[in-house]
C-alpha cells in the first residue's frame, strides 16, 4: 500500500536528493521548502512542497494540515537535522543569531514533534516518527584532532553545535514518551561523517524506505530498543530470519 512521508528539517533545495529518494521508494512525499521557487529541486512525482515557518507553532500545525490535504494521512514523518547544512548558514556569534539558531534549529523540531503526535492520538492510527541526525565536526572537534582540522572546509560553530546536542537529546526523550505508546514507534538514525549509506541522501533514502518496510508487522520495539541509535545502513530488524528463510524455499 502506498504510504506517505513528510519530511522536515532539511529544507529544499538541500533535501531535494532525499526527497526524490522516497517517492523513487514508492512513497507520496511531503517536503518542506518555498512552493514558489524550489520545484526544481525535486525531479519525481507524488512530491508536494509544503511552507513551514519554523519558529511558529500555527504553521507546524498548517504543514501537517497541507500534508493531509494533498494525501489524506500522513504514515511517517522525518525530522531531518543536517549540521553540515546548518554549519553554513550560522557562523556568527550574536543576539540576533541566537535567536535565530534556536527558532530554526530547535523550536520547530519541537512543533512539529508535538503536532504529529496530537494527529496520531487523534486519528487513532499508527505513524513513525523518525528522526535524522547527520553529524559535522563542530570547532571543538577540529581543535581536538589533527585530521578533521585538515578535512572540514567549515566546521559547526557553537549555536550548531548546541542545537545538534539538544536535537539529539529531544529526539531520545521522545522516544523515551512514546515508549508505552502502542501506536507511535520512534526511529533514530545516525549518520556519521564517514558513512558510505549516508555520503548522499538519494541513497540514505533508498536505505530508509527499506528500513522502515521491515518494521511493518513486527512487534513494536521496547522504549530502551528505541532510545539507540541506528546508523545508516545497518540491517534491518527481521532481515537476518528472512534471509535464512530464503534459503529453505
Amino acid at each position: 500500500m502506498e504510504k506517505t512521508i513528510l519530511i522536515a528539517g532539511k529544507d529544499l533545495p538541500y533535501g531535494g536528493d532525499f526527497a526524490d529518494g522516497m517517492a523513487l521508494a514508492g512513497y507520496n512525499v511531503v517536503v518542506t521548502g518555498n512552493p514558489e521557487s524550489d520545484s526544481a529541486s525535486v525531479t519525481a512525482g507524488d512530491i508536494v512542497i509544503a511552507s513551514w515557518n519554523r519558529p511558529s507553532s500555527v504553521s507546524a500545525r498548517s504543514l501537517v494540515l497541507q500534508a493531509e490535504n494533498a494525501f489524506t494521512v500522513i504514515d511517517e514523518t522525518v525530522l531531518y537535522f543536517d549540521a553540515a547544512v546548518y554549519a553554513q548558514q550560522f557562523t556568527a556569534l550574536s543576539p540576533e543569531e541566537c535567536t535565530r539558531a534556536i527558532d530554526t534549529m530547535i523550536a520547530g523540531y519541537c512543533y512539529v514533534t508535538m503536532e504529529i503526535l496530537n494527529r496520531i492520538e487523534q486519528r487513532k492510527a499508527n505513524g513513525k516518527l523518525i528522526y535524522i541526525v547527520r553529524h559535522h565536526p563542530n570547532m571543538a572537534d577540529v581543535i581536538r584532532s589533527s585530521a578533521l582540522r585538515s578535512s572540514t572546509a567549515n566546521a559547526a560553530g557553537p549555536f550548531v553545535a548546541g542545537a545538534e546536542a539538544a536535537f539529539t537529546a529531544f529526539a531520545e526523550n521522545i522516544a523515551a514518551y512514546a515508549g508505552d505508546k502502542q501506536n507511535v514507534s520512534v526511529i533514530l538514525v545516525s549518520c556519521d561523517v564517514q558513512n558510505d549509506t549516508a555520503e548522499k541522501d538519494g541513497s540514505l533514502a533508498s536505505w530508509l524506505a527499506d528500513y522502515l518496510a521491515s518494521l511493518d508487522g513486527i512487534k513494536k520495539r521496547s522504549a530502551k530498543q528505541s532510545l539507540s541509535w541506528i546508523k545508516a545502513g545497518s540491517k534491518a530488524p527481521g532481515s537476518l530470519g528472512q534471509n535464512l528463510l530464503s534459503r529453505f524455499r
